[in-house]
């Protein structure tokens, strides 16, 4: 008998010291219904914020407007440096987590900072002159009527504004929305010379499986 539950006690410990297995990470973590659910770890790789942030330019006492903002993935980092950072949402769930992250998420001295903004589908709400700077991530591509949007993000804009706008590249890649969803490069450049813009840089190399175009006011 004690033997037998010597032979039972190794073997327990033996199972014990057998590795289990890491869990399978899914590498298309896009969900274009709900972005917030996206693993921000993971996101901190192929989104490279640094890289957005670098071509918005000097945001240091500069207006943003984060249209899309999500969670608050940009806007997040952005309000510790800029003057002010307008998150625009169309849905209250978003506006309501926004705020939790105003008051939660941000230190004490940058909470003002943030400003989360209900608007609509077809309308920013931004009043005229409001903004240096418009980033739109993973956004554009969902817009319905995309010039006359940015014709209405043109006044928004202060006299030597920018707006900056990250998105997908129309083509495969391992994460990301089917690729017919996606604008194209060269449709977005058109679209915003359309609505009077003037497109100063088309980046189709930074990001693996995104594009960042710059455009300024004509």
């Amino acid at each position: 008998m004690r033997l037998f539950l010597s032979a039972i006690l190794l073997l327990t410990l033996f199972a014990a010291c057998v590795d289990t297995p890491d869990p399978v990470v899914e590498d298309d973590i896009y969900l274009p219904e709900d972005e917030a659910l996206q693993d921000n770890r993971s996101r901190m790789i192929w989104q490279q914020p640094g890289a957005v942030m670098d071509a918005m330019g000097d945001i240091r006492e500069k207006v943003i407007a984060d249209i899309g903002a999500g969670e608050g993935f940009f806007a997040e980092r952005l309000a510790p440096i800029a003057d002010r950072v307008i998150a625009v949402e169309i849905d209250e769930k978003y506006i309501s987590y926004l705020d939790t992250l105003r008051r939660f998420g941000l230190q004490k001295e940058f909470r003002p900072r943030l400003e989360p903004r209900l608007a609509t589908a077809d309308d920013p709400h931004l009043e005229k002159s409001e903004v240096d700077i418009i980033l739109i991530v993973n956004t554009f591509m969902l817009i319905e009527n995309k010039v006359e949007y940015l014709k209405k993000l043109y006044p928004a804009l202060r006299s030597d504004g920018r707006i900056v706008i990250v998105d997908w590249k129309r083509k495969d890649t391992t994460i990301g929305p089917p690729k017919n969803d996606r604008l194209a490069l060269g449709s977005l450049e058109d679209m915003l010379r359309d609505a009077g813009f003037r497109v100063t840089s088309s980046d189709d190399g930074t990001l693996e499986y995104q594009y960042i175009v710059v455009a300024e006011k004509e």
